[in-house]
């Protein structure tokens, strides 16, 4: 089997785990108040399919561009650690009901975002620019949790 395929079944995977174990569509979540700038969260679900869509693709052309040799098994490492984290901030936001600890891991995985973009810019510039969208996505959504705490203290 492929590379290729083998990665994009993990990365399906875990994608839609963390939102089968959860859903944001709990009401004590959509009784939390919200920013009034916040019109477009009908878009958010869309949004994080596209820079998923974007960090796999990343993956593959990493792989796929590192010799049999040494294949960059650290950086599949990064890859899956972004994608758990990014996965498991439903659950934790919704089903533990913790603001903060969904700040922590959406944090973190921004984070490592924009340490994976730099480690794999050596071996393709293209891998490291589909790492675009999660680095300007992964700051907003980050605020935006930081914000319902700000918006719902005693919720975090």
């Amino acid at each position: 089997m492929k590379a290729r395929w083998i990665i994009t079944a993990v990365s399906a995977a875990l994608f839609f785990g963390g939102s089968l174990l959860t859903s944001l569509r709990d009401p004590w979540f959509q009784n939390l108040q919200r920013p009034d700038w916040l019109t477009f969260e009908f878009l958010i679900p869309f949004i994080w399919i596209f820079v998923w869509a974007c960090a796999t693709i990343s993956a593959i052309i990493v792989w796929e561009r590192s010799s049999k040799r040494s294949r960059p098994w650290y950086l599949m490492g990064i890859y899956a650690a972004i994608a758990l984290l990014t996965s498991i901030y439903s659950p934790i936001v919704v089903e533990f009901r913790s603001l903060i600890g969904g700040l922590i891991v959406g944090g973190l995985a921004t984070v490592l975002v924009y340490i994976l973009a730099f480690l794999v810019k050596p071996i393709s510039q293209k891998a490291s620019w589909l790492f675009l969208p999660y680095a300007l996505w992964g700051p907003i959504g980050t605020y935006l949790t930081w914000l319902l705490i700000q918006l719902n203290p005693g919720v975090s």
